[in-house]
């Protein structure tokens, strides 16, 4: 069996770990295992390359991405169903896994099905907001990187007060990434583009905050539609000092963690297995904390959205 790996879309880490575990069961299985360098633009353009343990192995706990990936939208050229089958036949490649996030998953998966080129989908995306399934590869290494800024800024917090602390995690249009850390780091309010907030009140929580507590601390995702201008009103409207800490893409970089690195191991030996077993399309998902095979397109679920509950308690805590 003849597998190539596609990256599409923005890189996570863990994609090097799954890389290096399904490089090892492959070759323990005889089989042969190739990687586009620049996604799926790079397979249409046969930059396709083999991989080995040897030269995975090494790369297992690094962040980002071995395979160079890409957004460029290339399957929309009218014939390229006729280069993808072309490139895939000169290799002689059997099925492909694909990494990726909710567009690639959505979008491009559905075209290789119909097109007959046998897929496992590996969501990928630290921004944990693909429909079908609870967590996404790299998810747990972006909240882990997050709590490193989250440590300085408590310590700050503590030994100078009067001061209001402002932590911007990365998620695109979505909270569960800012969410997670507020909950996680016990922030005294956060805001996620999903659900509204009005400036009176976090004006008036976070003065109780600093008075309280002698500074607070505020997470908030990039899609919040304020949170360039954020920091500057918040000032206006307390007239307390602000500090504006932004993770931006270093937090993307993150180095895998443990829970990444076991999600890898699974998604690897899933994808492997239902390949073998000729699964012709199948999604790699976590349901109810458990790694299993979605066999079929990963379609007809409703978007996820933020934990409520979670939102309103760190909202609503008087702490």
């Amino acid at each position: 069996m003849r597998t190539l790996f596609v990256v599409s879309g923005g890189d996570a880490p863990g994609i090097n770990t799954v890389l290096a575990h399904y490089t090892a069961l492959a070759t323990a299985h005889g089989d042969e295992v190739f990687g586009a360098q620049g996604g799926l633009a790079g397979v249409l353009s046969g930059q396709i390359v083999p991989l080995t343990p040897a030269l995975l192995t090494p790369w297992a706990g690094q962040s980002g991405s071995y395979l160079l990936s890409s957004r460029d939208p290339v399957l929309k050229q009218a014939d390229a169903r006729e280069q993808l089958a072309e490139a895939l036949i000169r290799h002689s490649i059997d099925n492909v896994i694909l990494f990726g996030g909710d567009g690639t998953l959505r979008y491009v998966a559905p075209l290789l099905s119909e097109w007959g080129i046998p897929c496992i989908g590996l969501p990928t995306t630290i921004d944990n907001d693909i429909a079908g399934t609870e967590q996404t590869l790299g998810f747990d290494s972006a909240c882990n990187y997050a709590y490193q800024a989250v440590d300085g800024i408590l310590a700050t917090g503590h030994a100078l007060h009067q001061r209001i602390f402002i932590l911007e995690t990365l998620g695109g249009h979505t909270g569960f990434l800012a969410l997670e850390v507020a909950w996680g780091a016990g922030a005294h309010a956060v805001l996620v583009p999903e659900y509204p907030y009005d400036n009176d009140w976090l004006a008036e929580r976070l003065t109780r905050m600093v008075n309280r507590h002698g500074y607070a601390l505020l997470v908030l995702s990039e899609g919040v539609s304020a949170s360039r201008t954020l920091a500057e009103d918040i000032f206006k409207w307390t007239n307390i000092r602000v500090r504006d800490t932004r993770l931006g893409h270093a937090q993307r970089g993150a180095k895998p963690s443990h829970g990444d690195r076991a999600l890898a191991a699974y998604m690897a030996r899933l994808a492997h297995q239902a390949l073998h077993d000729g699964i012709q399309t199948g999604t790699v998902v976590v349901r109810q904390g458990r790694p299993l095979l979605h066999e079929g397109l990963l379609q007809g679920y409703p978007p996820r959205l933020p934990a409520r509950d979670l939102y309103d308690q760190i909202n609503g805590d008087e702490r």
